[in-house]
């Protein structure tokens, strides 16, 4: 199947987003306040966070999958997009990040010992919270490790979904050598302790990189919100990964290509230009008849924290595919 470098849009679809010269306006603060935060356990004890709105002319459910070191505290801006557009909004918190429990005793430590975990989660969140409060039309959306939880929690539950769009999905790891090599690494420097695990090597606690030094996005203006954000809110900083962490990451991105590849709910892959966090190649592998990919010019890994135009490129790719 062919990629496409801009989304086939007509006319009539093309929607008015917010902008990065307006960022947390009287608008988006308003909507925020309407929106309800609140947690729930897990059947294994571990308090999640998660926040939701109602739309009351309702058109469909979205739900939202974050990546690694988020928190839906971020996706303000985008939930506020999307409501716009006549969308209820779900959205979760993983466990060991963002407002949800830690699991180690350091809590910057980014750390799950079976990525499985993260998909039962995300099954409970959509069974315990969304389904019985709404039950209208489901759709999901990911984020880097979001869509690769996104894409295997599709292949075990294919019948929720209507359809699922993955901002830059976590299909692979950009890695400075071969997979097999730092996964081998990774698995003979994992210290096996699930309380205090250890970082991949080189890894340290919450560092915030400057703008210039950042692999994440060409909007200064974005990018410098979203420092504020985790500075102001402390409690969801999130430091490097652990050497469990990457080998189940790694593990499990090679089973969301093989899921997405064969899902029965058709997958729409938004895959950022200029990556150097998650690997491109993985995401091509991943195409069939069920699984498209959109290429977004000019957008580094945060899609969804892009510059203008490369940022309304790809929501209006997400619309059209969810509203088509």
């Amino acid at each position: 199947m062919p990629i496409a470098t801009e989304p086939a849009i007509a006319s009539n679809a093309v929607k008015t987003f917010s902008s990065e010269h307006h960022l947390n306006s009287a608008e988006q603060i308003a909507f925020w306040q309407q929106v309800t935060q609140s947690t729930f356990k897990t059947t294994d004890g571990i308090s999640l966070a998660y926040a939701f709105i109602k739309h009351p002319s309702n058109k469909g459910t979205i739900v939202l999958s974050n990546g690694r070191v988020e928190s839906f505290l971020k996706y303000k801006e985008l939930m506020f997009d999307l409501y716009l557009q006549g969308y209820s909004l779900f959205t979760l918190d993983h466990r060991g990040q963002g407002l949800s429990s830690r699991i180690t005793v350091n809590s910057h430590l980014g750390h799950i010992d079976k990525f499985q975990r993260y998909v039962d989660d995300f099954d409970e969140f959509i069974s315990k919270i969304v389904k019985p409060s709404h039950k209208q039309n489901y759709y999901l959306v990911g984020h880097s490790m979001g869509g690769a939880i996104g894409t295997l929690y599709l292949a075990q539950q294919p019948d929720i979904f209507k359809s699922a769009v993955f901002s830059a999905p976590m299909y692979g790891i950009k890695l400075p050598l071969p997979t097999c090599f730092i996964r081998k690494l990774a698995a003979t420097l994992d210290n096996h302790d699930r309380q205090q695990p250890n970082y991949i090597l080189g890894g340290k606690n919450y560092h915030p990189a400057t703008f210039d030094k950042n692999d994440l996005t060409n909007s200064k203006l974005r990018y410098l919100d979203y420092r504020a954000l985790y500075q102001q809110v402390k409690t969801i900083q999130l430091g490097s990964p652990t050497n469990r962490w990457l080998v189940e990451s790694i593990d499990a991105g090679s089973h969301a290509i093989k899921a997405a590849q064969t899902s029965k709910v058709p997958i729409l892959i938004l895959q950022a230009e200029e990556d150097t966090i998650v690997c491109n190649t993985a995401q091509i592998k991943a195409i069939s008849d069920s699984c498209r990919l959109i290429k977004i010019p000019y957008a580094r890994h945060e899609i969804f924290m892009e510059r203008d135009q490369a940022r309304n490129t790809a929501l209006s790719a997400l619309l059209h595919f969810l509203e088509a």
